[in-house]
């Protein structure tokens, strides 16, 4: 099947070609695709374990530059060998033969031996003829990575494929596959098509051992801005291409704006003003110069005393447009007042925006209820008692209470709770507010108990809160199930 191996190597020498010049589109993708698949249906017909070896290797290449560019790793589980193109197995032995049987045997031997001499002196192979030697295994790069530092063990700490301006060096980590001990290799960095930075040829002598190597190292400023790409060749072939970037433009943070509605960063209202009631804040806003692995961190302050940060290590694009978003504690309205988002890149702030939530109108702030704490008691004040992290409860339990905040509620106000058992209502409260007894804002909770004092039912449970029959909030809870001891 060497002609198969021969043809598909040859593809692969095109491939690498159209990859070190950069030809990376959607249909050189969609061709490598082809080839894999290609390669997998050869394991049917390829029988030598060097040639399905080749096989595999090419698989895994081309496997690696589909993921660079796409993020997604193909099918590369070479095909099983089709049994009409195995090896044939030894027939099994057969019972022992009667002596009269042993002495015909042995007179056919003898014949048989006198004519395979006879036979194998006539075809013997003319001077100079030689099989035909088995095809090697193509090098390739089985892994290839860069990044800014190396750990105790000398890999790289973490691998990223883009640097903020001014990174003092960058180090490779690779490694070869099907090169032969004393195979001639080498490395280069080309910067936009010319080479900045090689290493010399030299012969190779620790087969699969992985390669670190400082591939760029910048002067006072850095590692000039631009992009790279990192070749590995095998005599004067490239077997392997990384490429990355180093940005030419800082961290920065613009466009802000601010929105009680979530709207792209383009379309977001400036004018930082908004009416009682508001729950959520959305901060949208432009960037550019991020790169994989900067502190960024959002904080919210009221009346100039932060209330509210969120920390993310970036992991995105250099630059784009985003959004991020800002709760009220316990889902009730903000405060009225003055308010302002910073955002902080590396600890350092870059940029901020200011905004107002005004005060209610005469008619007060809307009635609002706020999340609802699922506990097995409470005190007189609201606290409760008896809570769990993931609201699970023994089966014995006989109580629940939900206990909520609310505020804006107004007297007559029609509200309710409703709870519901494994999807299907197991009980519900009904009242109209009475601002002498709650006031328009505090703490109050529902509870919701068997009235012959019998534990709970094993199910999953929920209870919603509701205003004017309009749904405002729910609680998940499970009740388990009683398992009598063994």
């Amino acid at each position: 099947m060497s002609s198969i191996l021969d043809t598909l190597q040859q593809r692969h020498q095109e491939k690498l070609g159209q990859l070190k010049r950069g030809e990376v589109d959607e249909a050189f993708l969609d061709s490598i695709h082809v080839l894999i698949a290609d390669l997998r249906q050869a394991g049917a017909v390829v029988a030598a374990p060097a040639g399905r070896g080749q096989l595999r290797a090419l698989m895994r290449f081309w496997g690696n530059v589909v993921y660079d560019h796409t993020g997604v790793y193909p099918d590369t589980m070479l095909l099983p060998l089709d049994p009409a193109h195995a090896r044939p197995l030894e027939k099994p032995a057969r019972r022992p033969s009667p002596p009269l049987a042993w002495m015909l045997l042995g007179g056919a031997a003898v014949i048989i031996a006198v004519g395979l001499v006879v036979i194998g002196w006539l075809s013997r192979p003319r001077d100079g003829a030689e099989e035909t030697p088995t095809p090697t295994p193509a090098p390739f790069v089985r892994h290839a990575a860069v990044g800014t530092g190396l750990d105790e063990g000398g890999a790289l700490k973490k691998a990223v494929d883009t640097f903020c301006p001014g990174v003092p060096e960058i180090v490779a980590e690779f490694a070869l596959e099907g090169i032969g001990p004393e195979t001639m290799w080498r490395w280069e960095v080309q910067r936009e098509g010319e080479v900045v930075a090689s290493r010399q040829a030299a012969p190779w002598g620790q087969e699969a051992q992985t390669i670190t190597a400082r591939v760029l190292t910048g002067g006072p400023k850095g590692v000039e801005p631009g992009h790279y790409d990192l070749l590995v060749y095998v005599g004067e072939q490239v077997v392997g291409m990384h490429s990355f970037q180093v940005l030419d433009t800082a961290p920065r943070i613009f466009n802000l704006r601010v929105a009680d509605v979530p709207a792209p960063a383009k379309e977001a209202s400036g004018e930082g003003k908004f009416e009682a009631g508001v729950r959520v804040v959305y901060l949208s806003y432009e960037y550019e110069g991020l790169c994989p692995g900067l502190d960024l961190s959002h904080t919210l302050y009221h009346e100039g005393e932060s209330i509210q940060e969120s920390v993310e290590t970036w992991g995105g694009a250099p630059q784009g447009q985003t959004q991020v978003s800002f709760q009220s504690p316990g889902g009730l309205p903000f405060s009225p007042g003055d308010y302002e988002v910073a955002v902080a890149v590396a600890g350092e702030e870059q940029n901020r925006v200011g905004f107002t939530i005004q005060e209610a109108a005469e008619g007060g702030i809307p009635p609002a209820l706020g999340d609802i704490t699922i506990a097995l008691g409470v005190q007189p004040d609201g606290t409760p008692i008896l809570t769990t992290p993931d609201n699970r409860f023994d089966w014995n339990t006989k109580v629940v209470y939900g206990i909520f905040d609310y505020v804006g509620m107004s007297d007559g106000l029609a509200w309710m709770a409703v709870w519901r058992r494994n999807g299907e209502e197991v009980a519900r409260e009904e009242h109209f507010w009475d601002v002498e007894t709650d006031g328009t804002e505090g703490t109050r909770w529902v509870a919701y108990y068997d009235e012959r004092g019998w534990v709970l039912a094993g199910g999953s449970y929920s209870v919603t809160l509701y205003i004017e029959n309009v749904a405002q909030r729910t609680a998940e809870f499970n009740i388990l199930y009683y398992v009598p001891p063994e």
